[in-house]
């Protein structure tokens, strides 16, 4: 696909971002309608996005994929832990922020963003490959991403069976089964999960244009820490993660879904993680909004760099 035709599709996505902001400021939608559906989306929308992306043919190519793409992920997971924990112990930033940035960098907006952008760029198979990426990262993120937060928590509440077991690794399971076994669901069924996974890519955007407007703009540009969190997150890491990959004979799919997918934004789930276990809710609202802004500008860039 051309970069120019990718590029218009991505401008798409991000117009829908605008259009979610100018909702909310006008109160056509406000805080508990954004919760509502933002609950719709990871509830059902997102789940029926899984299992519809799933049911395909499955073939030698494809298993190869699925394991090289499922290996990538966890070698790179691990490394960014190991290399993010490393570079926490020198930035002296406060100690309630120190948990957010430190799970910022590690955790994208893979969901809300990564699967759009990825649809667009490659619309035959790449959400099923991106579902697949983002197995390791959900296991994280309820297992590691719950310690970040509560390491130094004397209230720490632990990790929780709960926290393991939702929908979306649920529909992956079944995703799975449907998948390595070969049935095929009723048509009327998958017509309807097909119907509901398409409204994922508009809601998501319309969720994330309505959350970035209880923002201060002017902490937001007095906050050094922002700076960094953005220039790593969106730039110094993906890039890395580029020329790494770079020498290996890896399926071009396969390369540019991984780097895509390291070159979102912060993950909202932070500032839910950050509310509930007192780590500083502001400055994850305020990662998230800024990061997700540059963001505009900064996966084009690596969107070009992976078609050249």
């Amino acid at each position: 696909m051309q970069f120019t035709i990718i590029i218009n599709q991505i401008l798409i996505l991000f117009l829908m971002i605008l259009v979610g902001y100018i909702v909310r400021k006008k109160g056509i939608i406000n805080q508990e309608i954004n919760e509502g559906l933002s609950n719709l989306l990871l509830e059902v929308n997102l789940p029926a996005l899984i299992i519809s992306s799933m049911t395909i043919t499955i073939n030698p190519t494809l298993i190869t994929n699925i394991k090289t793409i499922s290996f990538i992920s966890i070698i790179i997971y691990l490394i960014l832990i190991i290399v993010v924990t490393f570079l926490m112990k020198f930035l002296s930033i406060s100690k309630r922020q120190k948990p957010v940035l430190n799970y910022f960098l590690i955790f994208g907006n893979v969901g809300y963003m990564g699967y759009p952008v990825i649809d667009t760029i490659y619309p035959e198979h790449g959400l099923f490959y991106a579902v697949i990426a983002n197995l390791f990262f959900n296991l994280l993120m309820f297992t590691y991403g719950i310690y970040i937060f509560t390491k130094d928590n004397k209230n720490n509440e632990g990790i929780s069976l709960k926290n393991l077991l939702n929908n979306g690794l649920i529909a992956t399971v079944i995703g799975f089964i449907l998948l390595f076994t070969g049935w095929q669901i009723p048509t009327f069924i998958n017509g309807g999960l097909e119907s509901l996974g398409n409204m994922t890519f508009p809601l998501s955007m319309l969720i994330i244009g309505s959350s970035l407007t209880n923002i201060n703009f002017k902490t937001i540009l007095s906050n050094t820490s922002l700076y960094l969190l953005s220039g790593l997150k969106l730039l110094v890491i993906p890039f890395i993660i580029l020329l790494i990959l770079k020498p290996f004979n890896i399926p071009k799919v396969i390369n540019d879904i991984t780097i895509i997918l390291f070159a979102m934004p912060a993950s909202a789930s932070g500032v839910i993680f950050a509310e509930k276990f007192d780590s500083d809710y502001e400055f994850a609202s305020e990662g998230v909004f800024f990061t997700t802004l540059l963001s505009l500008f900064t996966i084009p860039i690596f969107v070009y760099l992976i078609t050249l």
